[in-house]
C-alpha cells in the first residue's frame, strides 16, 4: 500500500523552502544590482573617454555644462532631427563621440529617467560635474582623483543637494543607486565605484559650502 505525505511533512517541506526563499532571494538581488553596477560603470567609463576626446578636439578645453547655439550653431538630435532648443546641453556635446544612446541610461534607474534620442531632454542616469566646465585640462593637477561624471538624477552634479532654501546651484548629489554607492567616470579616463558618502554628503536635507576630503569635484591648485 502507497503512503502519501502527512500534512505535517508537508508543511515542513513548505517551511523549508520558505526559508531558503527569504535566505537566496536577498542574494539573486544583490547579484542583480552588482550587474547592472557593472553596466553603469562600463557607460561612464565610455562617456568619460569620449568627453576627453572632445577635449583633444576643442584645444584640450572640456567640454561646458550648456552650450547657447546662438554662439555655437544649431546641433541634430541623436536621431538626426535639428533640435529646436537653444540649449546644447553636454550630452548632445559628448554624444558625436560615443554615438550610443544607451550608454546615457543607467541600467538602475527607471525609464521615466531614460535619455530620449528623438526629444531635447536633460532626463538621464549621470550628471557632470559643472566645476569643471570649460576647464583647459592643462590646469588639472589632480585628474586621477577629479570626477567628469557621476551616477545622478540630474544631468548636473557635485558633492551636494539642490539646495531648496533660496538658493539652488542648479546640481545634484551622486545617486547611491548601487549597493548603497555610485558609480563615477575620472580625469584621467577610469572609472570606479564610490561608497556613499565617500565623494558626497549623506544629508541630502542640508547645503554644504565644501566637499568631503579628499575634495574630487573641484580642480585643485
Amino acid at each position: 500500500m502507497k503512503r502519501g505525505f502527512t500534512l505535517i511533512e508537508l508543511l515542513v517541506v513548505i517551511a523549508i523552502i520558505a526559508i531558503l526563499a527569504a535566505i537566496l532571494f536577498p542574494v539573486f538581488a544583490k547579484a542583480r544590482e552588482k550587474a547592472r553596477q557593472t553596466s553603469c560603470l562600463s557607460n561612464l567609463k565610455e562617456l568619460g573617454l569620449g568627453g576627453l576626446m572632445y577635449a583633444q578636439d576643442y584645444d584640450d578645453m572640456m567640454f561646458r555644462s550648456n552650450n547657447n547655439v546662438r554662439v555655437v550653431g544649431a546641433y541634430l538630435l541623436p536621431n538626426g532631427q535639428p533640435s529646436t532648443s537653444v540649449n546644447m546641453l553636454w550630452p548632445y556635446q559628448v554624444y558625436p563621440y560615443v554615438k550610443n544612446v544607451q550608454i546615457y541610461n543607467c541600467p538602475s534607474t527607471p525609464h521615466s529617467q531614460r535619455w530620449s534620442d528623438s526629444a531635447y531632454d536633460a532626463s538621464l542616469g549621470y550628471g557632470f560635474n559643472s566645476h569643471i566646465s570649460g576647464l583647459e585640462l592643462s590646469t588639472l593637477t589632480a585628474p586621477v582623483q577629479t570626477i567628469m561624471l557621476a551616477d545622478s538624477n540630474y544631468y548636473l552634479v557635485d558633492w551636494d543637494c539642490r539646495y531648496t532654501g533660496t538658493v539652488s546651484d542648479n546640481t545634484d548629489a551622486p545617486a547611491n543607486r548601487h549597493n548603497e554607492g555610485a558609480n563615477a567616470a575620472h580625469m584621467d579616463g577610469h572609472a570606479k565605484w564610490h561608497k556613499g558618502g565617500t565623494i558626497s554628503w549623506l544629508d541630502d536635507d542640508n547645503s554644504h559650502p565644501d566637499p568631503p576630503a579628499p575634495d574630487a569635484w573641484r580642480p585643485q591648485p
